[in-house]
């Protein structure tokens, strides 16, 4: 019968893609190392690995295999977690790198993970560079705005922002509910986040004109303040702005050409992965999903 270390061996061997280098990963010799994997292919009397010029690869029975074992292996983190958890109140750490711009949208699926996850503390680290901070492993999982060109990494969709006008509700504007984007043009008090200028720059050249901002943070927060204050219009992000509830405010919609960014979540392409980090994925797809859904019964 197969023996866990067996399936650690094999499974490590899928990750390094060579007994050389699993070897050193799990301090055995390599007569050990293969011995083991021998004895497995024995029992299930099929090939697991073809030997390559630079390593080995893993057939499609091992493939079934390595799926299934990575499944047990997080079955196994899970209990250990648990145990952990109950008896040391020990905990996993995540490290999320995320763009500034999606942190104060994002707040309410963090909150809601830790609710249901208290073992698992996240650890929200603010970057723009999310691709390299996840090639280099500084962080387990990255979520931005930007495309992904790195082949080692999966990106996978989350969601869509657009950008709204945000403005006070003695703005000449605060009696449209929506305006064309090329409106923009002729207004000289806008504000946005440092975030989107690239966006906004790159929809008002398609347009035919540049848009100049008079102040640019990084905050949000800033932005609605001044806003509030009378200090001028600003663009962000319309799921942001469907919460607030100020008399004070007004939403006006962009028509036609609306300044969108595609959000996605961005981790390593790995055979190995931990599973705390399977699960806030799994996590995050289906508050994402929820909240889509949310929006649509009503009727934004």
């Amino acid at each position: 019968m197969m023996e866990l270390r067996q399936l650690e061996y094999f499974i490590q061997i899928c990750k390094s893609g060579s007994f050389t280098k699993a070897k050193e990963e799990l301090g055995v010799t390599q007569p050990t190392l293969s011995q083991q994997i021998r004895v497995l292919e024995d029992e299930y009397n099929i090939q697991l690995f073809d030997r390559v010029s630079r390593g080995v690869e893993v057939t499609e029975a091992g493939k079934i295999l390595l799926n299934k074992g990575n499944a047990i292996m997080d079955l196994l983190e899970m209990a250990r977690n648990e145990i952990y958890g109950r008896n040391n109140k020990s905990r996993e750490t995540i490290s999320i790198g995320c763009c500034p711009a999606e942190l104060e949208y994002l707040a309410p699926y963090f909150m809601r993970f830790h609710q249901k996850y208290p073992n698992i503390l996240l650890k929200i680290i603010d970057a723009e560079d999310t691709e390299n901070k996840v090639l280099e492993q500084r962080v387990d999982i990255g979520i931005t705005a930007y495309p992904i060109s790195n082949a080692s990494i999966i990106s996978t969709h989350l969601y869509k922002q657009e950008l709204a006008l945000l403005i006070h509700s003695e703005h000449p504007l605060a009696g449209k509910s929506s305006i064309p984007f090329r409106s923009l043009q002729q207004m000289d008090s806008i504000m946005f986040r440092e975030q989107n200028k690239s966006l906004i720059d790159m929809y008002c050249l398609s347009c035919g004109f540049t848009l100049k901002s008079i102040i640019e943070t990084s905050s949000t927060s800033v932005l609605i303040h001044w806003v509030r204050r009378g200090l001028g219009a600003a663009l962000i992000p319309i799921s942001l702005l469907e919460s607030l509830r100020d008399d004070s405010l007004r939403i006006v919609k962009l028509e036609g050409h609306i300044p969108c960014w595609d959000i996605s979540l961005v981790y390593l392409n790995s055979v190995t992965m931990r599973s705390s980090i399977r699960i806030f994925i799994q996590e995050m797809d289906s508050y994402v999903r929820e909240v889509e859904v949310n929006l649509s019964c009503s009727g934004n």
